[in-house]
């Protein structure tokens, strides 16, 4: 094997502590053209070669592509030796070694057919940006099983999903491993076609690109998102949050807006605005995809337990609302709970118009959305045009939820003027009057500081 390829310095970074047991857990986020491919090949090989009976997997996002990348250019097959090889099955994408280890290529579409599996070997995620998070979510707890090594690699997505979060998890964890190395640590690919591409990308303005494709870093961007000015500074830690708004609770207006579904997702949004400042408040969501789980009753006291975790208060009045076309909702919502949600009237809104105003909301900074609302960060991160420049109607429930809100509150930037009180005004009783042992804020809820 060590005669039909050489691995340069990254791969053998990325490799070696694999190779000597020094972890089981190692995450690479590389830039194109890195050689990844050949150190996958290599290390499934190694594996299979080293540890008789075991059993080692290969995963891109989809089965298909797993045949074009590893198997159709014989990469894998090639890596070692015929005479190492039982059998090769094609359809199956499998190679079984003399020694009956195997290696199987697979793709993270096919999710119930791994979720027993426990591997007695090395397991690769290939281009983890695309895949399934289900898959990784019931594949990888299999791992324990046989403590499996498991080689996570790829480029960066343009988009915060599950790639950015386990890549922050290996960061963290000191049992783990994470490397970033750029195009460039490939000392094969040549400089001056690296320095040409990246002034192609600059020039047309696809900078971005250029630095998540080939630098390995994670940058937000692209022509096609709708929202670009959506930063991490928008979202705050909910306790923050909470302090923030209690400063203006009495200020404030109270908000929760559904997109009622029965099949494909439930969302919730909880929100309060500050009509003086302009700026809405996202605090939790309710995001739904288990059908199971999608009745008004299980849905219903999910809201009202939520709203007394935000603030369980009978001073606060809550205005609630629902998507028009769920009619069945509200009525279902008030038989079982005697809450009644609004329509939205949304065939009143223009969807565009919408979007633009949260775009100028964002820019202004006048969005705060808690760490709780991760769907709603997910789905405005996310939010992307087609390639005919057009909005697709998916992964847009809590969007969907924000845009109702702005149209039922009337909102626009346009500031207000706070009610001033007057000085010459005074009030004709005081408590201390009857209690002079009473002082302003005796007596306050601790918490919310509302009486």
């Amino acid at each position: 094997m060590n005669l039909r390829w050489k691995p340069h310095d990254a791969q053998i970074a990325i490799a070696s502590p694999l190779l000597s047991g020094e972890v089981t857990d190692v995450f690479a986020q590389c830039g194109r053209n890195l050689g990844k491919t050949d150190l996958v090949a290599y290390l499934l090989w190694r594996w299979a070669l080293a540890f008789p009976g075991s059993e080692n997997y290969y995963f891109s996002p989809f089965m298909k592509q797993s045949r074009e990348i590893i198997w159709a250019s014989r990469r894998l097959q090639n890596m070692g030796p015929d005479s190492e090889l039982q059998d090769t099955n094609n359809s199956e994408m499998r190679l079984i070694f003399n020694n009956e280890s195997f290696i199987k290529c697979d793709g993270s579409d096919n999710v119930d057919a791994y979720r027993g599996v426990k591997p007695r070997g090395l397991t690769v995620f290939d281009e983890f940006k695309d895949f399934r998070p289900e898959f990784y979510e019931a594949y990888d707890p299999n791992r324990a099983a046989h403590q499996s090594p498991l080689l996570i690699i790829g480029t960066p997505p343009d988009n915060e999903n599950q790639f950015i979060h386990v890549a922050e998890e290996f960061r963290r964890n000191p049992d783990k491993l994470f490397f970033q190395f750029p195009s460039s640590a490939n000392p094969h690919l040549s400089k001056k076609w690296l320095e040409d591409k990246k002034k192609e990308l600059y020039l047309r303005g696809d900078g971005d690109v250029w630095e998540r494709e080939y630098e390995a870093r994670f940058v937000r961007g692209g022509a096609s998102k709708v929202f670009p000015m959506l930063k991490d500074s928008h979202r705050k830690p909910h306790d923050e949050v909470l302090r923030i708004i209690h400063r203006d609770r009495r200020k404030l207006q109270w908000f929760v807006w559904a997109d009622p579904a029965a099949a494909s997702v439930f969302a919730v949004l909880f929100a309060v605005l500050n009509p003086y400042t302009k700026t809405w408040y996202f605090l939790d969501e309710i995001y739904e995809t288990n059908q199971g789980e999608m009745t008004v009753m299980r849905i219903g006291k999910r809201i009202q337990e939520l709203k007394h975790t935000i603030i369980d208060h009978p001073a606060i009045e809550w205005r609630q609302g629902y998507d028009e076309a769920e009619k069945w909702f509200a009525s279902e919502m008030f038989d079982h709970f005697q809450e009644h949600f609004e329509p939205t009237h949304k065939m009143k809104t223009d969807k565009v118009r919408g979007l633009t105003l949260i775009k100028d909301a964002l820019l202004h900074d006048h969005i705060v959305i808690s760490d709780r609302c991760k769907k709603l960060f997910w789905e405005m991160d996310s939010y992307r045009k087609d390639k005919n420049g057009n909005i697709p109607k998916e992964n847009d429930h809590l969007l969907d939820c924000v845009r109702y809100l702005f149209a039922a509150a009337n909102y626009s930037l346009s500031p207000e003027a706070e009610p001033k009180e007057n000085p010459e005004i005074k009030p004709w009783y005081k408590i201390e009057d009857d209690f002079p042992h009473m002082k302003e804020g005796v007596g306050f809820d601790d918490e919310w500081g509302i009486e």
